[in-house]
């Protein structure tokens, strides 16, 4: 500040440094740095709106026929972030990110910091009514995908594994279902398709399994062999089918799961010492009160029921943050949940997120925490993965991952 004389001559005016006046400076810049900030949020809200644009995201202008607008994922709990993997052309594969046509993107991280996905059934091109298209081979083809952060924010290709998690003969496909490390090892549970169900419709299928395993890895998630554990599903009714493995701090993974298929009683629990986690004969089983070493899986009752009105618990996905356990999860009409748990056995009523058909697979990403948590959601069609971030009273206050 500065006076100025009658005969021209500026002064500098000494600071006003009374307590009346540094009140209202201060509240002067936290109204300013509010403006800033909600500038910067309208400025992203519009840049998304715009890609959506560019991109034909726009309802009734889906990019194939019959296809489904990612920003059609957007509720009061749910927002789309981004692209992630597959969403190829629907003949050719061409312009599928990572590889052309694909599911599941399983979010993980490597013992040294690397963010990768694992995609499920993969293919060149897309079925007539969304997912796979047939291949000449028989058998699923499963990939890794490991990212990088592009210089405008956003996740890009860095390279990719291909078939790390090759078909038993005779199945119809082998399917990875969760993922996590211990110490350098990283562990992949998967489940062995014996076939697909012709009902429910295309898009929403069910499936039967033979088996359900863990396989690892000691390079970083190049190569993969089977760790050992195997749950047999010879009379299809073993509940832990579609796995979801967590560890959590108390010394223990926690393996949860449900039957296969995603008409089914709902999600089931069991635990591990983190050091045994590829001995079978340490897994303890919730038996309703407590976790026993005698129980067996076949028979461990579900610590989450299907919400009413549901047919069961779908792909279920699990993760333990420094204050509550988060489960995500499906059913068979493109209802996404959520729930949560302070002790990883008693959780929540589910909470419905986002209602999309033909949405599917919510996979929680290792670079979550705090009140709101980043997660993969698959899309039949265009057949490829997206990018979401669910804030809810589930969510809010988790913590660290």
């Amino acid at each position: 500040m500065f006076d100025v004389s009658d005969a021209g001559v500026v002064t500098p005016r000494p600071p006003n440094d009374t307590a009346p006046w540094i009140s209202v400076a201060a509240t002067f810049t936290k109204i300013i740095q509010q403006s800033i900030e909600a500038n910067l949020a309208m400025d992203a809200t519009v840049a998304k709106a715009i890609a959506a644009v560019n991109a034909g995201w726009l309802p009734g202008n889906n990019s194939f026929p019959g296809g489904i607008d990612p920003d059609s994922l957007n509720s009061d709990q749910v927002q789309w972030l981004q692209s992630l993997a597959g969403s190829g052309h629907p003949s050719s594969g061409e312009g599928g990110v990572g590889v052309p046509n694909t599911d599941l993107s399983i979010m993980g991280m490597t013992p040294d910091g690397r963010l990768f996905t694992i995609q499920g059934d993969t293919a060149t091109n897309m079925g007539a009514g969304g997912g796979p298209g047939p291949r000449s081979d028989p058998g699923g083809h499963n990939n890794i995908i490991f990212w990088k952060m592009d210089e405008h924010g956003k996740w890009a290709v860095d390279d990719v594994v291909n078939d790390p998690f090759p078909n038993t003969p005779g199945d119809d496909s082998t399917i990875p279902t969760s993922t996590f490390n211990v110490g350098d090892t990283m562990y992949t549970s998967v489940m062995n398709v014996d076939r697909w169900d012709p009902d429910p419709p295309p898009g929403q299928p069910g499936w039967v399994t033979r088996s359900s395993e863990l396989w690892k890895s000691g390079d970083g998630g190049k190569t993969w062999t089977k760790a050992g554990p195997v749950w047999d599903n010879s009379d299809g009714t073993n509940p832990f089918q579609v796995q979801s493995f967590a560890p959590n701090d108390d010394g223990y993974v926690y393996m949860y799961g449900t039957e296969s298929g995603r008409a089914n009683d709902g999600m089931h629990v069991a635990r591990v010492p983190v050091a045994d986690v590829e001995n079978p004969d340490k897994y303890e089983y919730w038996d309703g009160d407590s976790f026993a070493a005698g129980q067996g899986s076949v028979g461990s009752p579900p610590v989450v029921g299907p919400p009413d009105g549901i047919s069961g618990v779908g792909e279920p996905n699990v993760h333990f943050y420094d204050n509550r356990a988060l489960l995500t999860f499906n059913d068979d009409k493109g209802n996404l949940f959520t729930s949560s748990s302070a002790d990883g056995v008693n959780w929540t009523p589910p909470q419905l997120i986002t209602a999309q058909p033909g949405a599917y697979g919510v996979f929680q990403s290792p670079l979550s925490g705090g009140d709101s948590v980043d997660a993969s959601v698959s899309l039949w069609n265009p057949y490829g993965t997206e990018l979401i971030e669910i804030e809810n009273s589930d969510t809010r206050g988790l913590g660290g991952y």
